[in-house]
Formats: structure tokens, C-alpha cells, sequence
């Protein structure tokens, strides 16, 4: 019977080892130091000869041992690793399997132990017991004594409180490494991004994927099989083996190593005991590999190969590294598929299939190309876009087969038209692109009169006997606009060409995007957003007040995360901005790379998330500021910047009404804005300027004249600028306090028109369009001659429109009462010479109403 005094000496040398051993765990810094002090602990407390630390793999199918004595200086000596099959009975496997120690004092009779190594060993008793992480066993201790005994149940208890606590160790080890892999795997997949994505060679691709896989991994060897479950893989690309190895040119059997079982199964394979777990390629290069995986290589949705990543040593492989190595695959995949299609997509990208030309993917890359050089060179640059005009008819009336033969001769004319230098491409359908190095507007323009030329040229072979023209529009490049804002310049100066009567050739230009934002406004625009736009301006007191609210309206009415206005008086550089931005609006992926276009760093504006757009806030020379627009999408929409820039102008216009000093053009938006803004009466203006001028003509006025009258028509409503929304949109008759600020009109009309020199001429016309024959009218009560002869005739237009038009307070005339109304009202309210001539010109054109 053990003595107390023992007792307590027992107990105090195993605190004192747990003690010692906690000390050396602190500052072990690899797992061989954790071993070697457990071990010398081991035989301090339990006063074993030897101590087997057995690692084993992450399968349990193998366990590698080692076999620790006492050796001088407190030092163990360490025996050469040796290795041990799981599947066979042991007290590792038990231990291994259950998690519990083994004590056995009868080693050479033990049906659990492994006679060959208690042999080897001399072993006479043992003792095993477990040392666990993350509820695995990670490594069996085995204490060996040579001489029978019979290990206590307090040493038991301590031999697993001193494994404890070098798996506590081990476990902090494991964390400090997993924290550096995470970190140096994260870099690896940000290198190996870049470096695959800059390689459009196969073979170039999965050598870079095998050098990543090696650093990501820190592994001996890497490399590529490209195959298939059927026909199994090759050996295709390494790193870490000489070029010479007999691993290049190696075909795998499908199941054969760990690449060919990832080949079958299509998942990631781990082994650590790679020459005994798998069916090993006979290679030189893999005769010392102990721990391999692998993971699959797809791309086009299907498995492409397995990349293989070996190690000369025991490693555990952890869900960490899998997915890195998984990701930098998948990387691969990505890079794999666009240097498998290259050489495919060089051609495919550049040639469209009927014509020969360009494609359209080609031309933007070719528009691209030439802005990088322009701006290297300083040298001018354009870009032509154009349109076949009635090639929809052909091709109905004659089949596809004979537009295309249009399309491709149309094509043959263009190429001998132009340089072989000129990027000459299709755009899509019967749409052409020619992009012009080195021509200014001026040639660019001749260069569009050439290209209707070519067209023209083309007509015989189109056999069809309909006119082939075509339509151009033409931009020029400047800074800062991007391959797709030049061709979208060009396309809306084709717009503007299409529009206004086809076979024209326009320039972009501020002038061409005032024509088309009135052909918008007039034809496209959405009505309720326009409406309440209006609605917005008719309540501001002062001018200056529509452009401190436009923004919040745009930001709310459009959905975007933010509209800000930089004041031309805040910000001086708007001037500068508004040069550069030419008119029309730009949009880029993120702030920074809108401040870089504008060159305007120190714009007044934060934020970070989402796509920004810069709108042009300025109208003949006269610079409002610039309108900064924040979306919440990555790619800022173009529909959206296409209704930013509507509503923006049409806000400028407000101001040209309001403030004066606009040009011809300026005065005409604001036409066509208060005739969008009237929205029951869509397309009143365009009908009384048509009927107008008709009549001018019949009249036998002189061809100036008939001009001028036409621009009075146009322009006649214009002063409806300062009526409020309750008035102009009111849905029953107006009371005498709204007919008396509707009467205002047309002397705002007048005063608009008299402040732009051009069309000064005109303003008497339209201050004037209200007076009565018989002198009833206003504003000034004129009668007879003493009206002018252009008022006359657009007061008769506008009432015959304006009668047949629904309003929201009375049902449309027939064409046949509101002709019978004008014949009534001859000689009162109407001149009875305009009645007469505008009576004989509906009669031409409504025989109809005429005869009943």
C-alpha cells in the first residue's frame, strides 16, 4: 500500500511536470518542439524507456511513428520514422478509432498490440493514450516500458492530462497557420487573377495555374491532367519538376493516382499516404510523394482535367486549402475558356459573316483602339454612323436574299470609297459605321456626302427600282468620351438625320442635341414625368429657383440615389466642364473615374457607392452649371441618362423663356417644351405650321414671308411659358381672372422673341395671332390690314386645330363643323381672304368633308 507521504511526492512531481509542460507549450514553435518536451516529461513522470508519438492521416489509414528516448542534456534522441497500416490490428487503431487510452501490462500477449513492432521494440508493458483536436484524434502517444508493469490509473490519468495540453499546443500552432494561409491564400487568388487573366494561351494558362497552386499551397510540385472518366488524363503542365521529367507526356488511367480519381468523381481527393491509399503512376517524379490533392478543372460546364498538388511529407490538407485550390481552378476555368475560344473569337469578333466588314464587337474595340491613339497623337478624330433609308421595303417586297446582296455591295462600294486605315464595319441590320483618323469635322463631313455617294452606287444592284439613301450622322471625338459615348453621339446625330426627312447627313453638335431633345419631347417623351416637371417650374417665383429645385425632382422622379447641382457661380470650372462635356451628358462606374473624365478633381460632390453621370446644365454660350447624377446601379442605366438630360433641358429651356438671350435653336426647344407640356395637344404645333404655310403659299405671300410665317407658327405658343399648370391644364372653361393671365401669352411671346435678333422679325407675328378681324381681339384690339398678314393666318390654323382637337372640357369637331365655323365666323372673327384659301386647302385634303 502506497504511503501518504508517496502519495503527496507523486502528486507533486505530476504538477510539477504539467507545470513544466505548460511552460515549454508557450513558447514551442513547431510540433516537433511540442513532441520532444511531451516526450521528456513522459519519461519524467512515468519513468518509461521510450516514448512512439504516431501522427496519423486525416483518412486513418496510415499512422507514421516515431520513437523517442532519453538522451543527454535532457534532449530526446529521435528514432527514424516508421510506418504503420490502420487496418491492421493495433492499440493505435483502438485508440485512434475510440478515442480512449489502451493500457496494457502484457504486451507479448496482448491480442491488441502490433507483435512486429512490440518486437522491434523490446516492448514488455505500454500505455496509449490519445492526443485530440477538434474532436479528432490527431496523433496516438505510446509510453513504453521494457520491463513488466502495470501503468496506474493516476499515471493513465496524467499521461493524457500532459497530451492535453500538447494538443492545446498543437491547436494554437494549427490556428497561427490557418490565420497565415488564409492571408497568403487570399493573395494568392488576387495574383493568381491577375496573372491568369492576362494569359490567352492555353498552355500559358495552366502553367500559371500550376506555379499559383504551388505558392498557394507552399507544396513540392504541382501540375495539370486534361481528360475525361472514359479515356483518363495528360500529364499536360507542371511546376516544380524539370523540364526533362518523365511526368510530361504521362497518361493517367481514369481512378489512377489522386488526379485520375478526381477525373471519375469530379470532387476534390486528399491522401496522405499517397503511395499506399492510391494506385501510384509508376514516375520518378512521384516516388517520394506522402501527401497528394487534387481537385477538378472545369470550363464550358464541363470537367476539363485535375489539378494535383503534391508534398514529400505528411500534411494535413484543410478545408482551407481545398477551396483556395478549388478557386484558383476555377480561375483557370475562366482563363481556360477564353484562350481555348481566342483564336476563334480574334476572327468571329472582327468579320461580320455577310459582308466581310467589321462586326460590331470589332468596332467598338477598333473605336477604342483609335481614341487611345488620337489622344497619344493629338490628332483629330470622327466617327461616322449611317442608316440605309427604305431598306425595310426592299426587304419585304423582295426577300432577304436580295437585301443582302444590297447589304453586301453596299459594302464592296464602301471599302473602295475609303482608306484601307478607316475602320469600316457593320453596325447591325442596314446600319454602317466608318471611323475617320485624322478628319476634322469639315472632311468628316465630306466623308458622310462620299458615303451617301457609295449608296447610291449600290442602287443598281439592288434591282428593286425604290431610292436607296442614306441617313449619317457624325460625331467628333473629344476628351473625356469613351468608345460607346462617341458612338452614341454619332447615333444621335443619325437620329436627328432619320427624323428630320432622311438622307441628310448631321452633325453632332449642341445645335443637333437641341433638335433632338424637341423631336423627343415632342414624340417620346414621358408624359407624366414632363407634366409634373412642369408642374415644378410653374410654381418656382424666380428663374433662378427652378435650378435649385431640379435636382431633388430629377433624384425622385428618376429613382437615383442623388442629383446634385454645381453652380456655374459656386463652381467656376463649370464653364470648362460644359466645353468639354460638348452638349451632351457622360456616365461613368464610380466617382473617381467621372472626376478623372471632367479633369475635375476637386468636384464638389462625395460618395462612393454606385455609377455617376455628369448633365450638361447650359444653352448658348450661357452656363447654368453642371448636374452630378448618383445611380445605385453598377453601370449607370442610358435610358435613364437619356430622360436626365430631356428634363434637364427642358428646365434650361424654362430659363430661356424666362430669362432671355437664346438663339434660334433655344427659342424652338421651347416651343416644342410647351407643346410637350400641353400634352392633349401632342402635335398641335406641327399641324397649324403645316396648314399655316400652305395657306402663305396660296396666299401668294414671297418665299420670306411664307418663312416667316412658318416660324411664327412654330413659335406662336411659346409665351405659354409663365401660364401656371391650374390654368393651362384646367378641365372647364377658364373665369375671367385665368382669361386674363391667359391673354398674357402672347406678349411673353413677343418679349422672348424680341431679345434673340434672329427672330425679332417674327415677334409682331405672334403678339398679334389673337386680334380679331372686326377688332374684338387682343391684346392691342388691331382690325383688318392693320393685323398682320402672318397673324391672320396662324389665328385661323390655330383655331381650325384647336377645334378639332379634344379637350378635356369639350368633345373634338368634325372636320366638317369646324370648316363650316371658320365660313361662319369670315369677315367677324377671321380675315375672310385666309378663311377662303384655308377652306379650299382642307377641301383638297378632305374631299370628303367637302362634298357632304
Amino acid at each position: 500500500m502506497t504511503s501518504e507521504p508517496a502519495r503527496r511526492a507523486s502528486t507533486v512531481d505530476a504538477f510539477a511536470a504539467v507545470r513544466r509542460l505548460s511552460s515549454a507549450m508557450l513558447n514551442a514553435g513547431d510540433h516537433g518542439t511540442v513532441y520532444r518536451e511531451l516526450s521528456n516529461e513522459l519519461f519524467a513522470v512515468l519513468g518509461v524507456e521510450q516514448v512512439h508519438i504516431a501522427r496519423l492521416s486525416q483518412d486513418y489509414v496510415i499512422g507514421r511513428g516515431n520513437c523517442y528516448r532519453p538522451g543527454p542534456d535532457g534532449v530526446p534522441e529521435i528514432g527514424p520514422e516508421y510506418q504503420q497500416q490502420l487496418s491492421e490490428t493495433s492499440a493505435v487503431r483502438n485508440v485512434a478509432q475510440t478515442g480512449e487510452p489502451v493500457n496494457e501490462p502484457d504486451v507479448p500477449n496482448s491480442p491488441v498490440l502490433d507483435q512486429k513492432l512490440a518486437e522491434r521494440f523490446g516492448a514488455a508493458s505500454a500505455l496509449f493514450v490519445p492526443l485530440g483536436l477538434d474532436q479528432q484524434v490527431r496523433a496516438v502517444i505510446g509510453c513504453i516500458s521494457e520491463t513488466p508493469r502495470d501503468f496506474a490509473d493516476t499515471e493513465v490519468e496524467l499521461a493524457c492530462t500532459l497530451a492535453n495540453q500538447a494538443a492545446a499546443a498543437i491547436g494554437v500552432l494549427d490556428i497561427r497557420a490557418r490565420m497565415g494561409a488564409r492571408a497568403e491564400h487570399q493573395t494568392a487568388l488576387a495574383r493568381a487573377a491577375r496573372s491568369l487573366n492576362a494569359r490567352l494561351d492555353l498552355q500559358a494558362v495552366l502553367e500559371t495555374l500550376c506555379r499559383e497552386a504551388h505558392l498557394a499551397l507552399g507544396a513540392e510540385l504541382a501540375g495539370v491532367y486534361l481528360g475525361d472518366s472514359e479515356h483518363g488524363g495528360l500529364a499536360v503542365a507542371a511546376h516544380g519538376l524539370p523540364k526533362d521529367s518523365d511526368w510530361f507526356g504521362y497518361v493517367i488511367k481514369p481512378g489512377q493516382g489522386v488526379g485520375g480519381q478526381v477525373l471519375v468523381s469530379g470532387k476534390p481527393v486528399v491522401s496522405n499516404s499517397y503511395r499506399s491509399d492510391v494506385q501510384v503512376p509508376r514516375l520518378a517524379a512521384l516516388e517520394d510523394i506522402e501527401t497528394a490533392v487534387a481537385v477538378p478543372v472545369r470550363w464550358d460546364g464541363e470537367l476539363k482535367g485535375a489539378l494535383s498538388v503534391a508534398f514529400r511529407a505528411m500534411r494535413r490538407v484543410t478545408d482551407e486549402d481545398i477551396a483556395s485550390l478549388q478557386a484558383l481552378a476555377d480561375l483557370a476555368g475562366v482563363a481556360c475558356t477564353n484562350a481555348q475560344a481566342f483564336e476563334h473569337a480574334q476572327t468571329a469578333a472582327r468579320t461580320d459573316s455577310l459582308t466581310g466588314l467589321l462586326n460590331h464587337g470589332a468596332v467598338h474595340g477598333h473605336v477604342r483602339e483609335e481614341i487611345a491613339r488620337a489622344r497619344r497623337s493629338g490628332e483629330p478624330l470622327c466617327c461616322l454612323l449611317a442608316d440605309l433609308d427604305n431598306f425595310k421595303p426592299i426587304n419585304d417586297q423582295h426577300g432577304h436574299l436580295a437585301g443582302d446582296r444590297i447589304l453586301r455591295e453596299v459594302a464592296a462600294q464602301l471599302d473602295e470609297e475609303f482608306r484601307a486605315y478607316d475602320g469600316i464595319g457593320r453596325f447591325g441590320g442596314d446600319e454602317f459605321v466608318v471611323v475617320l483618323p485624322g478628319l476634322t469635322e469639315e472632311e468628316a463631313d465630306l466623308a458622310g456626302q462620299r458615303f451617301q455617294a457609295a449608296v447610291a452606287a449600290a442602287l443598281p444592284m439592288a434591282g428593286s427600282g425604290a431610292p436607296l439613301t442614306a441617313s449619317v450622322g457624325i460625331a467628333r471625338w473629344h476628351e473625356p468620351l469613351t468608345a460607346p459615348e462617341l458612338i452614341d453621339r454619332a447615333d444621335r446625330a443619325l437620329l436627328v438625320a432619320k427624323r428630320s426627312g432622311k438622307d441628310r447627313a448631321v452633325l453632332s453638335s449642341n445645335d443637333t442635341e437641341d433638335e433632338l431633345a424637341r423631336l423627343e419631347s415632342s414624340t417620346e417623351a414621358p408624359t407624366r414625368v414632363l407634366a409634373e416637371l412642369w408642374d415644378m417650374i410653374s410654381q418656382c417665383d424666380r428663374p433662378t429657383e427652378v435650378l435649385l429645385r431640379l435636382p431633388d425632382f430629377i433624384r425622385d422622379a428618376l429613382g437615383l440615389t442623388d442629383a446634385v447641382l454645381v453652380g456655374a457661380e459656386e463652381y467656376p470650372l463649370s464653364h470648362e466642364l460644359c466645353r468639354r462635356l460638348d452638349g451632351a451628358a457622360i456616365a461613368r462606374p464610380n466617382l473617381l473615374a467621372l472626376r478623372k473624365a471632367l479633369g475635375a478633381w476637386d468636384l464638389p460632390v462625395d460618395g462612393s457607392e454606385g455609377s455617376w453621370a455628369a448633365v450638361p446644365l447650359a444653352r448658348d454660350e450661357h452656363v447654368h452649371g453642371v448636374l452630378v447624377l448618383q445611380s445605385p446601379t453598377r453601370t449607370f442605366p442610358l435610358p435613364t441618362l437619356r430622360l436626365a438630360e430631356l428634363l434637364a433641358g427642358q428646365a434650361v429651356t424654362a430659363l430661356v423663356g424666362q430669362m432671355g438671350g437664346a438663339s434660334r435653336s433655344a427659342v424652338g426647344a421651347l416651343a416644342a417644351a410647351i407643346d410637350a407640356r400641353d400634352n392633349y395637344t401632342h402635335s398641335h404645333s406641327e399641324e397649324v405650321v403645316e396648314l399655316a404655310e400652305a395657306v402663305a403659299i396660296s396666299l401668294d405671300l414671297d418665299p420670306g414671308e411664307v418663312g416667316r410665317v412658318r416660324d411664327g407658327a412654330m413659335l406662336h405658343d411659346v409665351g405659354k411659358v409663365a401660364i401656371p399648370n391650374e390654368i393651362l391644364f384646367k378641365a372647364e372653361p377658364l373665369d375671367p381672372e385665368e382669361w386674363a393671365i391667359m391673354r398674357e401669352h402672347p406678349l411673353i411671346g413677343e418679349r422672348i422673341l424680341r431679345r434673340t435678333p434672329e427672330l425679332a422679325p417674327i415677334a409682331p407675328m405672334v403678339r398679334h395671332e389673337h386680334e380679331r378681324w372686326d377688332g374684338g381681339g387682343y391684346p392691342d384690339g388691331l382690325a383688318g390690314d392693320e393685323i398682320p398678314i402672318g397673324s391672320r393666318i396662324i389665328f385661323a390654323c390655330d383655331a381650325y386645330n384647336a377645334m378639332i382637337t379634344e379637350r378635356p372640357y369639350r368633345e373634338p369637331m368634325s372636320s366638317e363643323e369646324a370648316i363650316a365655323e371658320l365660313e361662319h365666323n369670315a369677315g367677324t372673327q377671321f380675315d375672310p381672304d385666309v378663311v377662303e384659301a384655308l377652306v379650299v386647302l382642307l377641301a383638297d385634303r378632305l374631299p370628303a368633308a367637302r362634298s357632304a
